[in-house]
Formats: structure tokens, sequence, C-alpha cells
């Protein structure tokens, strides 16, 4: 495997949606991850589930692991908290990866 300079720091979340709220999340999270893009995240993905209509897979490619701790608690991480908790039917799990191309 290469070294980290030619890979990609990314930190996923794993939450559920309301059920039969999944598009309105979506476009929710979109929204409300603008802010974040400041704070040194540099781009994302969300993934949806065509087997479970309440699943979602985010990816958040972020400068470094350091940048997205450094964000957390901050006045715009709680704002974004805020925001995507009410479109959760529980809390999101997720951690941090390193990803190579293949």
């Amino acid at each position: 495997m290469g070294g980290q300079q030619n890979g990609r720091n990314l930190r996923s979340a794993l939450p559920n949606c309301a059920a039969g709220k999944r598009e309105e999340y979506v476009k929710m999270y979109k929204q409300a991850i603008q802010e974040i893009k400041l704070s040194g995240c540099k781009s994302g993905l969300i993934l949806c589930s065509e087997d479970d209509p309440e699943s979602v897979v985010v990816l958040l490619e972020w400068e470094s692991k350091e940048h997205h701790q450094r964000w957390r608690g901050t006045p715009p991480h709680t704002r974004f908290r805020r925001a995507v908790e009410g479109w959760q039917s529980k809390r999101s799990s997720g951690g941090y990866y390193f990803a190579e191309t293949i």
C-alpha cells in the first residue's frame, strides 16, 4: 500500500433516517454540510441504500483527522448536529478511515 500522502482521510457516519424521510434528510444534509467546508472538510458523499430506505452512509473527506476533531464542539458543529439529529431515527455510528485508490 502507498503512503498516506497518496491517500485520503475519511470520516464515515452511518445514520439511520426517520422512516420515509430519506430524500428530505439528504437534501437537508447537503445544506447543513456547506458550513463545515470552511473547517477543513474537502468533499463528501452520501450513499443511499437500494435495499433499506432508512439507511445511508456518509463519507466526508477531511484534510486530516485532527481537522475533524478540532471542528467538533465548535458552534458550527453544534448547528450541524442540531440540524441532522431531528431527521435521524438514532444517533450515527462511524469512524475514521484512510482511503487508498485501487
